[in-house]
């Protein structure tokens, strides 16, 4: 009998061999950028990695997190994958396995996007054949964008990679339980085939999404976007219709109202930035445009984790670029929303995007740039330009298709290009910092480099260009200090401190400062720093102390400094002082213990108790795992001091103790 080969099975194994080549080729183009590095926003939320030992740390890591209000403990979870690879005082770490998972992370999301995108087709246009080129050509193009990078090779930002995870995986439930509903509707009109599917893919997966990163609660918008343009039309599922869009509408009220309400109360006053609501609603027009533009003509050197530097828009008719990009937005909008049945391509993508930056780019007090903040947003306007070419007129197509081919293959040139530039720090931060002048990060991130290198005098040529361009980043003053204290110039350290004197009076943004006052402390300390005193780098910490306290602005790194100096001077009663301050301004365990352990040396262990009892056992958390931890904290302390009592009335040393110290919270 002769051996025949089934074609449909044939072809399928085709279609697969083509998306397994272009997850490949993406892998290929994403491989330079694995090597690259960690920036600032990793360090806070990453580096507890390095403590975890068991099962109990493990929870505690995932249940910590302070990034967002829901804690986003699914994307935490994640890190956990990652728990040796965080540097250590025993391991270099490895950077690269933190990247590989986010390359990854994108890969799967990209094979997501054929699927949705493929079931879309199927219900936009029917069962035609071109759907699966449609699917995998959206696919290629989203994937292969560069301004997705800052997604995968900025470690943290896997929290917006997995949060598009679960949007994506939603959205593919619900369009394939729209598409089961569909097929079956030729039998019965009136059939629920799909919608345990929809139901799963709206609630479950939005869930799923926001415990990532707070911004999967746009998953139902995405739905009602698709519901409103591409779908609307569609006879086959009709059924239940007004249902669905009816939740996703309540849905989007229910985070307009959000939004409302977070207008009113910031009252133009965005808490910790050093602009008002009104000129971030002015500045985020433009940023959108200039979004758009890179994602389709990048700008390799663009893209960047340091975008600080961005101006906001102060007066708008003193700014034509924010008044064209208002203008621009508003006629969008106003024109996908009148022609969403017209011209349901163009509203998709219009909708879609705006859907995206709903809660990023409106009132929400967040800083004014982020690239990854396109990750989900850019899925509208590709798909809507890949079907466009759909309806190019047959005579044109074989042109349409080689344009697009050229213009993806430049795509890929400037991804790798991109990627190449990320896996190599050194070079990365040079470019970064003379793109994104003003950017104090970009000095800052460029100046360590340096340090590292032992390029003292680049570092300093650097920073007193930055500062000459603006006298206000105190962070790259206190640096500034920092080197020059360390070269031993005379002149340029009296400058720099007394810059920073002038500028613990009048700056809105602290951040860093503490840090490089402790490094100059150590210089001192060590006698290598001739031309400043201890005493004036105390009084440069007890100015900054006095500022307001904020995000920017936080007192807890300057008590630490503080409570450094009292060590020094055996001044037990300004350290335990200091210490009470410092767990004012977060109860910390560490702080808790060492508070106890002064008071016990100070024989304060009656001060020690009421400590314990009134602060370290009042400790509350909705959380059971963070209620079990403090809970046994708070006995490990108790259990402390009562050994210490016991002890001391063995050999009948304990005295009273009647100097508690009590707190001035207004220091």
């Amino acid at each position: 009998m002769p051996i025949t080969f089934s074609p449909p099975k044939y072809k399928g194994l085709i279609k697969a061999t083509l998306v397994a080549l272009l997850l490949l080729t993406i892998t290929l183009l994403y491989y330079p950028g694995i090597n690259g590095a960690f920036y600032y926003d990793d360090v806070r939320p990453l580096s507890p990695l390095a403590t975890i030992t068991n099962l109990e740390s493990a929870l505690v890591y995932i249940s910590s997190e302070s990034s967002g209000p829901l804690g986003r403990p699914i994307a935490m979870l994640s890190f956990l994958v990652n728990s040796n690879d965080w540097p250590s005082a025993t391991s270099t770490g490895n950077i690269s396995a933190f990247f590989s998972f986010n390359v990854f992370l994108h890969l799967a999301n990209g094979l997501l996007v054929f699927l949705l995108t493929y079931f879309i087709a199927k219900l936009y246009q029917g069962e035609k054949k071109a759907n699966y080129w449609l699917a995998i050509t959206v696919s290629a193009f989203w994937l292969v964008l560069p301004i997705q990078v800052s997604t995968s090779l900025i470690a943290i930002q896997r929290m917006a990679g997995l949060s598009a995870f679960f949007v994506f995986s939603g959205l593919l439930l619900y369009s394939y339980g729209l598409y089961k509903q569909s097929v079956e509707s030729s039998n019965n009109i009136h059939n629920n085939h799909g919608l345990p599917l929809q139901f799963i893919g709206l609630i479950a997966f939005t869930l799923l999404a926001m415990f990532s990163k707070e911004n999967g609660a746009l998953l139902p918008i995405f739905v009602l976007v698709l519901e409103i343009t591409l779908l609307a039309n569609v006879p086959t599922i009709q059924y239940r219709r007004k249902l669905r869009i009816s939740a996703c509408t309540a849905g989007l009220m229910t985070l307009l109202l959000y939004l409302a309400y977070l207008t009113f109360n910031t009252r133009n006053e965005l808490p910790h930035r050093d602009f008002t609501l009104i000129e971030r609603l002015l500045t985020q027009p433009q940023i959108l445009v200039e979004y758009l533009h890179l994602a389709f003509i990048p700008d390799i050197t663009a893209f960047s984790p340091f975008h600080d530097n961005y101006q906001q828009v102060s007066n708008l008719l003193s700014s034509k670029k924010a008044i064209l990009s208002i203008l621009l937005l508003l006629g969008l909008l106003s024109s996908a929303l009148y022609y969403r049945l017209k011209q349901p391509l163009f509203a998709f993508a219009v909708l879609w995007f705006f859907a995206a930056h709903l809660l990023e780019s409106t009132v929400i007090s967040l800083e004014l740039y982020f690239e990854h903040r396109n990750y989900v947003a850019l899925f509208g306007p590709c798909l809507a330009l890949i079907f466009t070419f759909t309806k190019v007129k047959k005579r044109y197509q074989n042109l349409a298709v080689i344009s697009f081919s050229l213009y993806w293959l430049l795509l890929c040139a400037c991804l790798l290009l991109t990627t190449q530039l990320w896996g190599q720090p050194h070079l990365a931060a040079q470019i970064w910092q003379a793109k994104q002048v003003g950017s104090a990060r970009a000095t800052a991130y460029l100046s360590n480099i340096y340090l590292q290198a032992g390029k003292i005098e680049s570092a300093q040529q650097l920073l007193a260009k930055h500062i000459s361009e603006c006298d206000s980043c105190t962070s790259s003053q206190a640096i500034s200090l920092f080197f020059s204290c360390y070269s031993g110039e005379k002149q340029a350290t009296e400058e720099a401190y007394h810059a920073l004197l002038y500028l613990s009076q009048t700056t809105k943004n602290a951040r860093g400062v503490a840090a490089s006052l402790t490094q100059v402390h150590k210089l001192i300390t060590n006698d290598s720093c001739q031309y400043l005193s201890l005493t004036e780098l105390k009084t440069l910490n007890t100015a900054f102390l006095q500022l307001p306290k904020s995000s920017f602005n936080k007192k807890l790194p300057f008590l630490q400094n503080l409570y450094a100096f009292a060590l020094n001077e055996q001044n037990r009663n300004e350290a335990i002082r200091l210490l009470y301050l410092a767990w004012h301004e977060q109860a910390d365990d560490i702080i808790a213990n060492e508070l106890v352990s002064m008071l016990i040396a100070s024989q304060q262990t009656i001060a020690a108790q009421y400590f314990i009892k009134e602060q370290v056992c009042q400790r509350t958390s909705l959380n059971p795992i963070i209620a079990k931890v403090k809970k046994e904290h708070c006995e490990y302390l108790s259990q402390s001091v009562k050994s210490t009592i016991e002890k001391n009335n063995r050999i009948g040393a304990e005295k009273p103790a009647t100097n508690f110290i009590e707190i001035n919270d207004d220091n």
